[in-house]
């Protein structure tokens, strides 16, 4: 074999050797194991290259990362203004639904009052015709009573009248009759007859009376004018006598004087008695003309007497008639009152029922309002321990700080460990090259201990990993179970644990980062040890490197264990940043988890506020209804007891009447034979003239009894007169109250058309809302097969979970959009409420009108008995259907208010269902067009029904049972949905907690995911750690065995790989630790 193979086989085994290939060369195949060689060589270098590409590549790859990421932003964002822009379009087609809808209303309204009034004007032409006919047949009665009650009066030559019972009288209209000075009199409604009855003979009494007191009052100013001549008649008769007498005295004898005298006096008593005769004629005229006067009075009181004994059996017709009608409303006032009594009974239970609800209430209240002080304090220290925990963090990062600090100070001295490895390579090189030395083997029995001690490590992983995985796998299984508890206060309570325990996990997670950073100082402070122990080795290598060799192996494998320690180091600063990372985030998600459940229960609680007022006006509108009830009772019994005095008062008035009847026929008697008497006796006048004097003296009696009569007749014409302006205010006043009382009915009946509208547009609500309760439903249970196929799908690789992530951005994206549509949503709802809170209003004030409208009906029908029957059933009729309608929707209140509730927790959830919302709108839409097609069906119904009005007053009665059997219904109703809130708000709870565990579940199977990856780190490192060592220490064996070196080296080592063996389990250990608790604790 010549030099030069001899060479390349030297060479050829050296570099052999040094590679770890002990096997023996042949000669023959040198040329084949230096192609292979060369080939390895060229493999490992096109490896290299490989490897310094790929490293551009991925550096390339995060390039081209950083400038998509504005890219990405720009597209969210655009996205974003796309979706608001598309809700504003909505919230324009809502409000020209709405201004369409208020037009609509509006046009209904305008043909509803022109159907009113077009009503009214029908009922005004019937009535004028009526009052017509009415007129035209009194008159005509008028004009038979006159022709019957006048009588036929005979004038005989002798100046003597006679009446002629029996002749037909017959009328000479000498001149019209003159006009009444009475105004108009009130027009009496054609639905009440006996009210314009007592109106007109009120009137034509009034009339009569002030016809009488004028003519007594001419006839006594023509008696005293009388009486004013025969004063001074009398007097100028006495001047005259002594005038006489004065001129008579004089120088005559006596008896001559008395001759005159006697003359004069024969005379003067002559001529005395002459005008006695002359006035007793005159008084005998005026006498027999006052006869004929109080004869013709006698007439008129004769027709007067008849006219009012027909007036009285027609009052005492009317008065039996108001007996009867007293009767029945004291019967119907009986019946009322029973159905009053029990209706306050039935209001007092109800109310004592409502006052137990509400202290039941108000202590749920105070509980919940103490919960809430007790999680405002819990949320203060969490806040508190969040401050601490920032502060941990930025310790945290001032240590990541000073871990990089360290770490490029290491990669420093691993540079200049690179420099003295490549020196001393060469001097090992050159020392092999010039001396040749080889050295004995020794036993790896060391090295064999490491590779078993990392085995062993590597199964303890491989255990805990599978351990890890059943417990997730037990810890999934739970959330399946739905809770069987469903009370308020627990769940409130539950939910406190959770965030109690999540907060001592928390804490746990704390004190083990804390460990574990202490861990990485401890390391850090060995690994400075042994960069000093490093630093004195490599001295005294350098003073030893001409003697042995054996400090290269020594110091590549320090180098080997201080670039395995600095890997390890900074996998675990990148675990530490993973973990802060991750306990951040779930910090946040705490936070917040716990600022929703506060706003919860603060809405719950103003929830329950708001139930509690409600429940006060309520019970106040009780108290006001039994009070306008007790009112009303009074009312009624006061105006009883007035009709009572009235009906006495024309008793009274009618005994008076009857006494003065007699005793005008007794004195027309005594005038009769009075003057026969003096018929018979004008003969006798000078007896007759003391008779005459006693009868001018009855007569002057008689004359001031009359006086006495006018003035009795004058006082009974002013109250009558008071009387009649009494009636005519009242009069008055009920007809403006008719008016308006037909006004507020026809307002009532559209404000309960208006009602049935929105009642007919908050049931088709309640069945969208419903509808969408069951998609809801649905989507919970496809979200648990989701959450079973989740389950499942746990040990997947990295790809689903990058996967994930983006599904994770674009759910969070659609979330964003869904809160935003569920806070327009919420906005609307709660326009909805106070559109609700102001019909409620509304519906109080009608309520309050209609208790006026009845006691005014109530003062109606006292004045009007025929008409009270008639009016008294609608209104009752009226009351009970608003009765009815406040009862319907304050259940339709509570059910919005449920259901409000139900949305609001359900809109929370949300998370992809635009798509049936779009479909709701539209849905909406057509049932918009199908309640708007009824409603044009309830206005013709309305208007039918409005003609059938007259004939639903005879079925009141079987309307009232049928309303006490439909109250019993709605009250066994109103129980059925309340214990159907009941199980909604249970089924709603569940959910809740259901999709809290959900989450939890979620958020702890990513915390153990990343724990999972960073196993799967940690476990590739020691992997990898593990065969570098194995090579290197191969390479190292096989080196000590041909040069024949000490394993001093190795004895050196071992205390490094324990250091680097006990930290590692440290985290993971802790970290198990910490799950194994938290399992314990649940």
């Amino acid at each position: 074999m010549s030099t030069a193979a001899e060479r390349k086989f030297i060479n050829l085994r050296k570099r052999l050797d040094q590679l770890g290939y002990r096997q023996p060369l042949g000669v023959e195949s040198l040329p084949l194991v230096e192609k292979l060689f060369s080939d390895l060589v060229h493999t490992t270098e096109s490896l290299r290259s490989t490897k310094l590409s790929a490293g551009k590549t991925e550096k390339e790859c995060s390039n081209f990362d950083a400038i998509l990421e504005p890219y990405k932003a720009e597209n969210a964002k655009l996205t974003r203004e796309n979706n608001e822009l598309h809700l504003e379009i909505l919230k324009l087609k809502e409000q020209s639904d709405r201004h369409v809808k208020d037009l609509k209303a509006t046009l209904r309204k305008v043909e509803h009052e022109t159907a009113d009034l077009k009503f009214l004007n029908n009922q005004y032409i019937h009535k004028i015709r009526s009052l017509e006919r009415d007129n035209k047949a009194k008159t005509e009665k008028i004009q038979q009573l006159q022709e019957k009650n006048l009588q036929a009066v005979v004038q005989t030559p002798g100046g003597r009248k006679r009446n002629i019972p029996f002749r037909r009288q017959l009328m000479q209209i000498d001149q019209p009759v003159p006009p009444s000075g009475v105004s108009a009199y009130p027009i009496p409604q054609p639905d009440d007859p006996y009210v314009a009855d007592l109106l007109q003979v009120a009137d034509n009494r009034i009339h009569e009376l002030q016809l009488e007191v004028a003519e007594l009052q001419e006839k006594l100013e023509i008696s005293e004018r009388g009486v004013k001549n025969y004063s001074k008649q009398v007097e100028l008769r006495d001047r005259e006598i002594e005038r006489l007498v004065l001129a008579l005295d004089g120088g005559r004898s006596h008896d001559v004087i008395s001759l005159e005298s006697r003359s004069k006096s024969n005379e003067k008593l002559i001529a005395h008695l002459n005008l006695q005769v002359e006035y007793l004629q005159q008084t005998n005229r005026e006498l027999e003309n006052r006869i004929q006067d109080l004869l013709d009075t006698k007439q008129n009181v004769t027709s007067e007497v008849v006219h009012l004994s027909n007036k009285n059996e027609e009052l005492c017709q009317e008065l039996s008639e108001i007996d009867h009608l007293a009767q029945q409303l004291e019967r119907h006032k009986e019946i009322v009152l029973e159905t009053a009594d029990k209706e306050i009974g039935e209001a007092k239970k109800e109310i004592k029922r409502k006052h137990s609800e509400i202290q039941d209430l108000e202590e749920t209240i105070a509980r919940l309002k103490s919960e809430l002080c007790s999680c405002r304090r819990e949320k203060e220290r969490l806040a508190d321990e969040l401050f601490g925990k920032a502060d941990e963090k930025q310790n945290f990062e001032l240590l990541l700080n000073q871990l990089e600090q360290e770490k490029q100070r290491l990669s420093e001295k691993v540079e200049n460990f690179e420099i003295i490895e490549r020196e001393l390579v060469l001097e090992v090189e050159r020392m092999r090259l010039e001396y040749g030395i080889a050295f004995g083997d020794k036993s790896p029995s060391r090295l064999d201990a490491f590779v078993k001690t990392l085995e062993e490590d590597r199964d303890y992983y491989k255990r805990e990993l599978e351990y890890l995985q059943k417990m997730i796998k037990r810890r999934a299984s739970p959330c399946r179970r739905s809770p069987e508890k469903s009370e308020d206060m627990r769940l409130i309570t539950r939910e406190r644990d959770e965030l109690q325990s999540m907060l001592d996990r928390f804490e746990k997670h704390m004190i083990e980062i804390q460990s574990n950073v202490k861990l990485l100082t401890a390391e850090r402070d060995k690994l400075n040890v042994l960069y000093e122990q490093s630093q004195d080795e490599l001295n005294r290598l350098r003073r030893e490197a001409k003697q042995t060799l054996v400090s290269q192996s020594h110091v590549e494998e320090e180098r080997d264990i201080a670039l395995a320690d600095f890997r390890r180091m900074m996998a675990d600063k990148e675990s530490l940043r993973e973990k802060l990372k991750v306990q951040q985030e779930a910090a946040a998600f705490e936070k917040s988890k716990m600022e929703h459940d506060i706003t919860e229960l603060e809405n719950t609680i103003s929830g329950f506020e708001t139930q509690q007022f409600e429940l006060k006006s309520t019970i106040s509108v009780l108290k006001e209804r039994i009070n306008s009830l007790e009112d009303e009772l009074k009312i009624k019994s006061n105006k009883l007891a007035q009709t009572s005095d009235d009906s006495s008062q024309f008793k009274a008035e009618l005994c008076s009447l009857q006494v003065l009847n007699e005793q005008l026929q007794q004195s027309l008697e005594d005038l009769q034979h009075q003057s026969s008497l003096k018929k018979d006796e004008l003969q006798l006048a000078q007896e007759e003239i003391a008779k005459l004097e006693e009868k001018i003296d009855r007569l002057n009696h008689k004359s001031s009894s009359q006086d006495e009569t006018v003035n009795v007749l004058r006082s009974t014409i002013s109250v009558l007169d008071k009387e009649k302006d009494s009636l005519q205010e009242t009069v008055d006043e009920k007809t403006e109250r008719i008016a308006c009382l037909d006004d507020n009915l026809a307002n009532k009946e559209k404000t309960i058309a208006n009602l049935r509208l929105t009642l007919s547009e908050l049931e088709s609500s309640v069945d969208q809302l419903k509808e969408a309760l069951s998609n809801r439903d649905r989507e919970i249970a496809s979200l648990r097969r989701q959450l079973d196929a989740s389950q499942v799908e746990l040990a997947e690789t990295g790809r689903v979970k990058e996967m994930a992530l983006k599904e994770n951005r674009r759910l969070q994206d659609d979330l964003a959009i869904m809160a935003r549509e569920n806070q327009a949503v919420t906005t609307e709802l709660e326009e909805a409420v106070r559109e609700k809170e102001e019909m409620k209003t509304r519906v109080h004030n009608y309520i309050t009108e209609v208790s006026r409208f009845e006691s005014l009906m109530a003062s109606k029908h006292i004045n009007a008995h025929q008409a009270y029957e008639s009016q008294l059933s609608s209104i009752t009729k009226n009351m009970s259907r608003l009765e009815e309608n406040l009862k319907y929707e304050q259940e339709e209140k509570s059910s919005v208010l449920a259901d409000l509730a139900s949305m609001r927790e359900l809109c929370m959830k949300l998370e992809s269902s635009k798509e049936l919302f779009s479909r709701q709108l539209t849905s909406k839409n057509m049932d918009y067009e199908r309640v708007l097609a009824e409603l044009e069906d309830i206005k013709s119904e309305a208007e039918l029904l409005k003609k059938q009005l007259s004939s639903e007053r005879l079925t009141i009665q079987n309307l009232e049972t049928l309303l006490a059997t439909s109250r019993d219904k709605e009250f066994q109703n109103h129980l059925s949905s309340h214990e159907k809130d009941s199980e909604i708000q249970l089924l709603k709870d569940k959910l809740t907690l259901a999709e809290s565990k959900l989450t939890s579940h979620n958020r702890e199977v990513s915390i153990l995911r990343s724990k999972v990856a960073q196993l799967q780190t940690d476990y590739d490192v020691l992997k990898r750690q593990l065969t570098t060592e194995r090579f290197e220490r191969e390479r190292a064996i096989q080196e000590m065995r041909r040069h024949g070196l000490s394993t001093s080296s190795v004895r050196t080592s071992s205390p490094l790989s324990s250091t680097m063996r006990s930290p590692s389990h440290s985290p993971e250990r802790a970290i198990v630790r910490t799950t194994d608790r938290a399992t314990a604790e649940k």
